[in-house]
């Protein structure tokens, strides 16, 4: 089969594989499209941290597929089912998982990570991992149900009311999502912090009722930190009401710090939260909204390649093309 795989020496390439064998309980599937975010980009030129990657790397994390090959063990699944999977492959029996935080298990273990991914023509995972989707699902929406799991996980986290004002900071995939989202939480207002004007269209259609570049004299009681810049995670204090919320969910990178005045944390009250990943009960919520056609994230895929145009793919994706919201390779 072909695969995109990559050795983490700046490079990506479209290569031959041995097809995977399914075990009795494990589920061979087609994908049909996968997303390509900057996190590809960061396992391709090696800025992962080395505990979280294994190369040689079959990237894609984000995606959907139709079922192909069922195990001996699995039962209420059928053939040419439509389904998305939960990335991260927890042990279930240490006491994060017995917990319900299977985003934190003791054992890390992820696909398009530490196992292949979906760049591939078939890709094997756990059966208990995967989760039907509805035909009436688009795929372009199917295909963003990881990165959509990992937004809802950081609101059930933050426990969000109605009439907050929130700022999304971010004008990417999970900053389009999280505004999306957010407008389920009846907020008094929504605005979304950016770099690119060129996305203000996009975040319209997302929901927000503002897209600025740069800070205004607005306060906010919830900031949804997108874009892992530091300057931004940093300036936000002074631009939250206080007993206000910062949930920093953009990765940085590994080693990276930030530096906060302590005594304003303190004085303003602050709650600052970290997001990682997603977990099973977020999934089950994405699966629900997309199911039920509450969410719809159609809007958001702009670009689209196929397999063969890879590198098409990742240019546009490391370039400054504007409007852009998620670039996807459409393996069906």
């Amino acid at each position: 089969m072909k695969a995109l795989v990559s050795t983490g020496k700046n490079d990506l390439n479209l290569i031959e594989l041995p097809d995977p064998v399914c075990g009795p309980d494990d589920l061979i599937i087609k994908p049909q499209a996968i997303g390509i975010c900057g996190t590809d980009l960061e396992i391709m030129h090696n800025k992962m941290d080395p505990a979280f990657i294994r190369y040689p790397a079959t990237i894609g994390h984000e995606w959907t597929g139709k079922v192909i090959e069922i195990g001996s063990n699995v039962s209420g699944i059928e053939m040419g089912q439509r389904v998305v999977v939960e990335g991260l492959i927890p042990c279930n029996k240490c006491h994060e998982c017995l917990a319900g935080n299977t985003n934190r298990c003791l054992t890390y273990d992820e696909i398009g990570f530490t196992r292949p991914g979906a760049g591939s023509e078939k890709v094997l995972i756990p059966a208990r991992m995967a989760h039907k989707i509805a035909e009436n699902v688009t795929l372009e929406s199917a295909q963003l149900a990881e990165p959509t799991s990992v937004v809802t996980r950081a609101y059930m986290k933050a426990n969000l009311k109605p009439g907050l004002k929130i700022l999304v900071i971010g004008d990417g995939t999970i900053g389009l999502i999280a505004t999306t989202l957010g407008r389920t939480f009846n907020p008094k207002l929504i605005h979304m912090l950016g770099l690119k004007p060129g996305q203000a269209e996009m975040a319209k259609h997302a929901g927000a009722d503002e897209f600025i570049t740069e800070w205004g004299s607005e306060k906010y009681d919830f900031v949804f930190e997108a874009s892992g810049s530091i300057a931004r995670i940093e300036e936000s204090l002074s631009h939250m009401e206080r007993g206000g919320a910062l949930l920093v969910l953009g990765y940085p990178g590994a080693g990276v710090k930030a530096g906060f005045e302590v005594g304003k944390i303190i004085n303003g009250d602050y709650n600052i939260i970290g997001s990682f990943a997603s977990n099973h009960g977020s999934w089950l919520k994405t699966v629900e909204l997309l199911n039920s056609g509450k969410l719809d994230l159609t809007y958001l895929v702009t670009h689209r390649f196929k397999m063969e145009q890879y590198q098409e793919a990742i240019d546009t994706l490391a370039g400054n093309v504007s409007p852009r919201g998620k670039v996807a390779i459409i393996m069906d």
